[in-house]
């Protein structure tokens, strides 16, 4: 085959599997996909082809033209055609399986050097996290949901210290990152403070405004990710707060993000799950269908990485001996982790668990501190910090 025709042919081969690829089908970075793939530049030099950008520098990608595989004929649709007519290019087609692995490799290099490849994966990422959420949101009955309890609850102590900790919220305004239903928005809003719900999701957004109104109060809600918050550059807060939300996304970048809306004088609060409890590590892989793929429970290093953000920073650790709760429920009550979340139901029973949960609770603060080392061996850990540094 003439140099050309090969070289036409690579171009043909590798433009069709750039528009079947699966990488960004179905989120919005499609369209921003096919933009960089009609832009890109092929030359044949010195018996290579060479794939540039003229929008990513970094991207010059060589590939020998001998090395791919291509038809005899030329890889044109009347060989296509012809082979589908008989069946070759759905069925044992060899020469078609080698020439999409070669060209999805290709692909991949160039998407990678280009850093493409790292932005759509997170854009997929980001979208089934959004779609996950919102269909969470429309299966809620938001009239059944009592906000003072899922705050003051005994067997929410991560919030009752955190609200403990922020003392008078009147008048203070507030940022509710990853706002979910908007349980903890319309709780600081019910105790005075000016409220601004984000969340990726849409649907929770709605959800969280709605279950304002039905306790009396309003809100403000930003749908938004937290990687990507777009708030007015002017917009600051007395407190951000980032309850169960950090393990879903980039730290740093959410970090980058919000901070700089916190006013100097101001506290960031978040809370979320620890990585290293056997009896919850159990239970994540017993309740995939309620749990969304890319969540990351919290490392040592992670713990570290939020608390380098500032100058002073606290941390209390909750739900160690008191996880025997959730083995009650999983092994003496038989309840299906996959149709009902546990953390959400432990809140909403409180009263039944109140006798022994609260002795629980105190042995549990005892054995922490005669061995501080089991505090990393509890189901979630509270940060409070005031103070970010500017460098």
């Amino acid at each position: 085959m003439p140099k050309k025709i090969r070289f036409e042919a690579f171009k043909y081969r590798f433009l069709i599997e750039a528009e079947e690829h699966p990488m960004t089908q179905g989120t919005k970075a499609a369209s921003a996909w096919d933009i960089f793939v009609d832009e890109l530049e092929f030359a044949y030099d010195a018996g290579d082809v060479v794939i540039t950008h003229p929008s990513h520098p970094g991207l010059c990608e060589r590939v020998a033209l001998n090395e791919a595989v291509l038809y005899k004929r030329g890889d044109n649709e009347i060989a296509i055609s012809k082979q589908e007519a008989v069946g070759l290019r759905f069925a044992n087609d060899k020469v078609q399986d080698e020439n999409e692995d070669f060209f999805r490799n290709v692909l991949l290099k160039v998407g990678i050097a280009s850093g493409f490849e790292d932005q759509a994966g997170e854009q997929a990422r980001i979208e089934a996290e959004r779609e996950f959420h919102d269909a969470w949101a429309a299966s809620e009955d938001l009239s059944k949901i009592d906000v003072r309890l899922a705050n003051e609850a005994c067997t929410a102590p991560e919030m009752r210290h955190i609200a403990k900790r922020l003392g008078d919220l009147s008048g203070k305004t507030v940022l509710d990152l990853g706002c979910g239903l908007g349980e903890v928005s319309v709780y600081f809003a019910t105790l005075g403070a000016e409220v601004t719900a984000s969340d990726l999701s849409a649907g929770m957004c709605e959800a969280a405004g709605r279950l304002a109104q039905i306790n009396g109060v309003s809100i403000n809600t930003h749908v938004a990710s937290s990687e990507s918050l777009g708030l007015p550059e002017d917009a600051k807060f007395d407190v951000i707060y980032a309850g169960n939300m950090l393990h879903h996304v980039d730290i740093d970048a959410t970090l980058a993000q919000a901070l700089p809306h916190l006013k100097e004088d101001g506290t960031f609060v978040s809370w979320d799950p620890l990585a290293y409890n056997p009896v919850i590590n159990v239970y994540r892989r017993m309740a995939m269908e309620v749990r969304t793929d890319d969540e990351h429970p919290l490392t040592r290093a992670d713990v570290a990485n939020i608390t380098k953000h500032f100058e002073r920073t606290e941390t209390r650790f909750y739900w160690l001996s008191t996880l025997v709760i959730f083995v009650i429920m999983a092994v003496f009550q038989r309840r299906d982790p996959n149709k009902e979340r546990y953390w959400k139901a432990v809140v909403q029973e409180a009263p039944k668990w109140e006798r022994l949960y609260t002795p629980l609770e105190r042995f549990d603060t005892l054995l922490m501190r005669l061995f501080p080392p089991l505090r990393w061996l509890c189901w979630n850990v509270v940060v409070i910090a005031r103070n970010p540094r500017t460098k």
